[in-house]
């Protein structure tokens, strides 16, 4: 059990642990939800350069799908990007070029801004899979020819915030451990003295004890001559009882 200092040096670590545990809990989130703003903005420069590309050349007659050097300007976009995948998509969400997936392949519904077709304003999407950005495509006559998805996966973002996180959490595990290394050597040195003087008194009263016990017999004799030759006949009885105990069993 701890007493004095050494409860008080628990306390004070504790509080310690738990208060550096909340700042780096408030720390992580306030660095992931920045992290997610920067790469939401890193997915739409992406995407609305590309985009902003391929609407110059739809806008005189140039359908999305005959854009074939799309695949080359993603490519190079997404290079320096990153970790963000770029999707050029037709109206109905089929990939027409991308820097991680078949052309042909549908991409999942609720990348496309939602059920009534494509938005006619750029959108953005935030899950578990990451952050998404789309920006439409329009063609000659202004309607929907596709659009360029920016995706940043939410896998990258957790690396990077972990990795902006590792030294400030080797920081506080050693200010933590100096902390407790410190409360047990003062817990030790203040009551180094104590604990001595403790086990001292301890011998002593055992010691007492003993000697008591050792001289309770003598004692009683000296005390009452009258009750030590009661004692005696109590033993001698119950000698006697024993041996004839002893015959009767034989």
């Amino acid at each position: 059990m701890l007493y004095g200092f050494g409860r008080l040096a628990l306390v004070l670590w504790l509080c310690a642990v738990g208060g550096q545990a909340f700042t780096l809990f408030a720390f992580h989130n306030a660095v992931a939800e920045a992290h997610t703003a920067e790469i939401a903005a890193r997915a739409s420069a992406l995407a609305s350069r590309v985009a902003a590309s391929a609407a110059e050349r739809a806008a005189i007659g140039f359908p999305l799908a005959d854009q074939n050097d799309l695949q080359r300007l993603i490519e190079v976009a997404s290079t320096g990007g990153g970790g963000v995948r770029l999707y050029v998509v037709d109206p109905r969400g089929t990939v027409l070029f991308a820097t991680a997936q078949a052309a042909g392949t549908p991409v999942p519904a609720s990348w496309m801004g939602g059920a009534a077709g494509l938005p006619a304003e750029p959108w953005d999407l935030a899950d578990r899979d990451g952050v998404l950005v789309g920006v439409p495509v329009a063609d000659a006559l202004g309607k929907p020819a596709g659009a360029v998805l920016g995706l940043a996966p939410q896998q990258d973002a957790r690396v990077e915030v972990l990795a902006a996180l590792r030294e400030t959490a080797t920081v506080t595990a050693v200010f933590l451990a100096a902390i407790g290394l410190l409360a047990v050597l003062g817990t030790r040195l203040l009551l180094s003295g104590v604990c001595r003087s403790v086990l001292e008194r301890t011998a002593f009263y055992a010691a007492d004890a003993r000697q008591l016990q050792a001289d309770a017999p003598a004692a009683v004799a000296v005390a009452d001559p009258a009750l030590s030759a009661v004692l005696a006949g109590l033993r001698a009885a119950e000698t006697e009882a024993a041996r004839i105990d002893g015959e009767v069993l034989r």
